[in-house]
């Protein structure tokens, strides 16, 4: 009996001196990486937390969908474990397909705030965001899109929409401009009733109408197949150039329809929704796109001081060519980690204050975000040395493939 309770007094000595040093080691640890940045202290501790991507994986889109999924799982690969407090933080994305579609985007946003994310990176077009910036602003979630260049995405009043790409009231300036520099006196804009295409012909045709230049507005459907009616006002009019404001699918459709009824003399310009190298086949082939001309929401690529880096990793891990916006959405991710570890905190309201004020050094170059619009930089938008129409890139159609015309 005496032996048996001697041992037992010793487990319980032994048991209160072994919880007093855990204690002791936890609060040094907590005082050692407290410091709010990346810990040099690591307690062995490991955390998870989630990231949303929304993007458009089926659809109309597919093409810019994924290349935007690819752009996060290389940023991914770079960032995607890192030290804060003393805890060592790996990232677990959520990718969710909203099909570019306005309805399910709503439905992939509440799903996002459901699987707890602390950030999403999306969604791919602004119809789709418009859905969505309502719930991750109702929660508190920060919302970083790299492709997303409708001004009507800033109108909102959301302080949780930023984006890395440029906003269409500078890309709408650049294809008007541009228009008139390649002689054009009469110009039809034709756009998908969308919100990315609405509003970037709509800017296009203020810049048009302000430099004396004729126009007629056109519009469509998304998935429409026949464009026999606007093609049959179009050649009534008789203009010099076409604008397409909406998305390769149906602008395709549109450049064979024209061609087919006379009308390939007409210059055709888009916006970044029709860079896709899928439109050559959408148009019948390389006879019919020859010559198309197209804008983009960054930087040229040469200006870009991480993109060759970038666009080699890209390949080496895909097998081919960046695709559209994908260093944006990889500069997304890696401005969100920056995010959370200036805040030093997983808490959003904490992450979305450091994203006001934060300045990244990314693959397209340094930038901030605007907290307050002012002309045509508008709350969230990407703010960054030499942003104006001046410096929008254009490209053409040339054999198949999207060369620059700068």
């Amino acid at each position: 009996m005496v032996q048996k309770r001697t041992g037992r007094v010793l487990a319980l000595a032994l048991a209160a001196l072994l919880a007093l040093s855990m204690f002791g080691l936890s609060g040094c640890a907590a005082d050692d990486g407290g410091d709010g940045g990346e810990g040099n202290g690591a307690t062995g501790e490991v955390e998870t937390i989630k990231i949303g991507v929304q993007t458009a994986l089926t659809g109309p889109l597919p093409d810019y969908g994924l290349a935007a999924k690819n752009g996060v799982e290389l940023a991914l690969e770079d960032f995607g474990t890192f030290e804060m407090n003393g805890i060592t933080y790996e990232v677990e994305l959520v990718v969710l397909d909203d099909k570019a579609e306005p309805t399910e985007a709503a439905v992939v946003a509440q799903t996002m705030v459901d699987e707890g994310v602390v950030g999403v990176i999306g969604s791919l077009t602004t119809g789709a965001t418009l859905s969505a910036i309502p719930i991750y602003y109702e929660n508190r979630i920060p919302q970083i899109s790299g492709s997303v260049t409708g001004p009507k995405a800033n109108e909102t009043g959301a302080d949780t929409f930023f984006r890395t790409c440029w906003n269409d009231a500078i890309q709408g300036e650049a294809l008007g401009v541009w228009a008139m520099e390649l002689g054009a006196k009469k110009v039809v804009l034709m756009d998908d009733n969308g919100a990315y295409a609405v509003g970037l012909a709509d800017v296009a045709e203020d810049t048009l109408k302000a430099g004396g230049v004729e126009t007629l507005r056109q519009n469509c459907q998304s998935g429409d197949k026949d464009f026999s009616a606007q093609v049959a006002n179009i050649k009534e009019f008789g203009p010099d150039a076409i604008i397409f404001t909406g998305y390769h699918p149906e602008a395709g459709l549109m450049r064979k329809q024209m061609v087919e009824a006379g009308l390939g003399d007409v210059i055709f310009m888009g916006g970044d929704g029709i860079r896709s190298e899928e439109l050559v086949a959408q148009t019948g082939g390389n006879a019919n796109a020859e010559g198309i001309y197209a804008t983009f929401g960054g930087f040229p690529e040469e200006q870009q001081p991480g993109y060759a880096a970038f666009a080699a990793k890209y390949k080496e891990k895909y097998g081919e060519e960046v695709g559209p916006y994908a260093q944006n959405n990889y500069d997304a991710f890696g401005a969100l980690i920056a995010a959370i570890k200036a805040a030093g905190s997983t808490d959003t309201e904490e992450i979305i204050a450091a994203l006001q004020t934060l300045s990244y050094e990314g693959v397209t170059g340094t930038f901030g975000f605007a907290t307050e619009s002012d002309g045509a930089v508008a709350k969230g938008d990407i703010v960054v040395e030499g942003l104006t129409p001046s410096n929008v890139p254009r490209y053409v159609l040339k054999d198949g493939a999207w060369v620059s015309a700068q």
